[in-house]
């Protein structure tokens, strides 16, 4: 022990001299200085302090783990580089003690990078809006994931200098980071075909998550478990390389205790360490199933043979899932008392109204809830029967249900809320202590009519072999909720989609649904629209929804379309993604970002348009950059509608003829090319062929309707 104190004291003097390996630990206080006060100066805050740190913390990390592995490689192999082996071989000094102490100073110069880090996150989260809870496990999580990788990489360091007796040994550190994180560093959600997403385990920090471990007002919870799991594996798997580097390491020298202790030292750490790395597997595996199997219960193939028939079918196959069949039966009213409990268990008594707007009479009326959830009781006081066929309910009633009628059923269903997106990385419907999302997609409470909770195609690129969405679920009438929710925790604040009228209790009319959250979040009024943000971001959004609401307006206005929403979510990338195909009816999901004219005004061109298949027409197309442009103008005077459309998609010739067109109402005037613009608008919504829209023929209309 005193010749490993002896060999640690000289390795830590000859560190302190080396000027070069200071400019690490200069390059991190710098570049989280710079990133510190570059967000504190700014007058608005978009973003939450926490993702301007994850999103850098994973590079810093990729930067230092490559720099502290050819360190390691640098000091197992020095010694023999300079030809001062020759004379340490004389010593007399233990493998253990000489291998050891240089593998320890290695680690205590990762240590101080890692210390660092978690000093100047610590410092910065206290000013972040979250619990004290919750800033302890933000810096646990940090430290375990860097001290985990530093840990593996340097004991891999160490044990390719003793076995590649040359400098390649030193291209084994950048080849480990790049076969184990460049290749899934991209996670988009959808991993290729050659791509197992399994294998994505294989690295040395936890990197099971899409972008950022950071999800708004759920924070890192999601991957907090699963992290420490993981990395506690890699520690003792980097204990377990670092004994095989005993072993090998001038095995001349190697005394007959250390023959013996060292195998045994080695099969103690392996046995746990293939303990927690199964388990951190079946976590992943099991997520990656019940991915995997949801989509198969969904999925569509393509039927034909002809390649350009299949590229049709792939580019219009959300089109022709939009839910857009009107249903006519309405749920006039949804009472719902909800037990949230442990374990994503789910348990709810609810009271249906329905009732028949049609023209006819019927004996079957069908409602949809996830078939995860199993009913216990299905019941009205008219006879009825219920059979289910996996999300669908039939209620069949021995006495016709006549138009008009309104009837009711009592419902009761129970059970496990957790469901995956994204090739098992996006968790997109959960019941946690810490964080609650039941969106309307996952089904939680019944619909009115058959709809599709998932909407899938067939995909032989990808490794699950199709693509998977949430369906875009249109309600056709509005409905009156009443729901009352109790929980066994009661720490963090529940948000729906309609107003919390006492504690517990919710209460509101809603055409969109019900979508119930629960995190780190406040909720205020801007104007007349309740917002639930993460309490950072939340002076920041408000900049960004003024400006959606003078749009909204405009829209409102100018083309008679109802466009403000009630309420407004802010949540992270991942969540905004899966909801970004709905069809929303006074909810709205945004995410915390200085968001300018151009995507406000796509955006909002998209919600108006979203219903209808806009075909591959050049006249629809100029139509659609007509409206994108006239929201922008309304925000801040924009130049010309012809010369915007020219400097935007570098076209001349015949593909200008629409443009040229239009051109002249607007040298008329601003108010005219409105009236224009609405005008084919509306003309365009009412063809029941997109096809077959031509700007000329329209326009030609509108004048001789303009002259009467």
């Amino acid at each position: 022990m005193n010749l490993m104190k002896s060999v640690i004291r000289n390795e830590g003097l000859l560190l302190l001299r080396n000027k070069f390996l200071a400019i690490p630990l200069v390059v991190n206080v710098l570049y989280w200085g710079y990133s510190i006060v570059s967000y504190e100066i700014q007058s608005i805050h978009y973003k939450e302090r926490a993702v301007v740190f994850y999103n850098s913390f994973i590079w810093m990390l990729l930067l230092n783990l490559l720099i502290v592995g050819l360190m390691a490689v640098y000091m197992a192999s020095k010694d023999r580089d300079n030809d001062f082996e020759q004379l340490v071989v004389t010593y007399d000094v233990k493998n253990v003690d000489w291998v050891v102490g240089k593998w320890l100073i290695t680690q205590l110069y990762g240590l101080s990078i890692t210390v660092i880090t978690i000093v100047v996150q610590a410092i910065w989260f206290m000013s972040a809006a979250m619990t004290i809870g919750d800033w302890f496990k933000n810096i646990f999580y940090v430290f375990i994931q860097m001290e985990g990788a530093f840990f593996l990489l340097i004991s891999i360091g160490f044990l390719f200098a003793i076995l590649i007796k040359s400098m390649l040994a030193y291209l084994v550190i950048p080849a480990i980071l790049v076969l184990s994180l460049l290749l899934p560093i991209d996670y988009v959600g959808y991993a290729q075909k050659w791509d197992n997403p399994k294998f994505h385990l294989l690295t040395p920090f936890d990197f099971m998550f899409i972008g950022s471990p950071y999800e708004g007002i759920w924070g890192i919870h999601h991957v907090f478990k699963c992290s420490i799991l993981h990395q506690s594996a890699v520690v003792l798997v980097g204990i377990v390389f670092i004994g095989v580097t005993l072993l090998l390491f001038r095995r001349n020298r190697t005394n007959q205790k250390e023959k013996k202790l060292i195998p045994i030292l080695i099969t103690i750490f392996i046995i746990p360490a293939i303990v927690l790395s199964g388990m951190r597997y079946m976590q992943y595996d099991q997520a990656l199933k019940q991915f995997i199997t949801t989509g198969q219960q969904y999925v569509e193939s393509f039927q034909g043979e002809d390649e350009t028939a299949y590229y049709q079918w792939e580019n219009s196959f959300y089109e022709k899932h939009k839910d857009d069949q009107a249903y006519e039966f309405a749920m006039e009213k949804t009472n719902l008392s909800v037990e949230l409990k442990a374990d994503d268990q789910i348990s709810v008594q609810g009271t249906l109204t329905i009732k028949n707007n049609g023209n006819e009479s019927v004996d079957d009326v069908f409602l949809t809830l996830y078939h995860g959830l199993n009913i216990g009781e299905c019941t009205s006081e008219k006879s009825v029967t219920c059979s289910r066929d996996k999300d669908f309910i039939t209620l069949h009633f021995d006495q016709a249900i006549q138009p008009g009628e309104k009837f009711d059923v009592n419902i009761h269903y129970e059970g496990n809320v957790l469901q995956f997106r994204d090739d098992g990385y996006v968790e997109q419907a959960f019941i946690k202590s810490e964080r609650i999302y039941l969106p309307k997609e996952a089904g939680w409470y019944p619909l009115v009519g058959k709809r599709p909770l998932v909407i899938a195609r067939e995909h032989t690129n990808l490794y699950a072999q199709f693509e998977l969405r949430n369906a875009r679920l249109v309600k056709d009438f509005p409905t009156e909720f009443t729901v009352k929710i109790t929980r066994e925790n009661q720490k963090i604040p529940l948000a729906l989609t309609i107003p919390e009228v006492s504690k517990g209790t919710f209460q509101g009319t809603s055409q969109y649904g019900l979508s119930l959250i629960g995190g780190n979040f406040k909720e205020n009024k801007v104007g007349q629209i309740r917002v639930v943000a993460h309490p950072e971001v939340f002076n920041g959004v408000k900049e960004v929804i003024k400006s959606y609401q003078k749009s909204w307006t405009f829209i409102e206005d100018w083309l008679g379309v109802p466009m403000s929403p009630s309420v407004i979510y802010i949540l992270s990338d991942n969540y905004y993604y899966l909801t970004h195909d709905s069809v929303n009816y006074g909810f709205f999901v945004m995410r915390s970002e200085d968001i300018d004219d151009s995507e406000i005004a796509y955006e909002l061109k998209n919600e108006l348009t979203r219903e209808y298949n806009f075909s591959n027409n050049e006249d629809s197309y100029v139509l659609s950059d007509a409206l994108v442009w006239m929201i922008m103008n309304n925000l801040h005077e924009q130049i010309s509608f012809a010369e915007w459309y020219k400097s935007n998609w570098r076209v001349e010739g015949e593909k200008l003829t629409p443009v040229n067109l239009l051109q002249g109402y607007e040298e008329k005037g601003i108010e005219q090319f409105k009236d224009v613009i609405k005008y084919l608008f509306n003309y365009w919504v009412e063809l029941d062929n997109k096809q077959e829209f031509d700007m000329e023929v329209a326009l030609k209309q509108y004048e001789g309707e303009s002259k009467w």
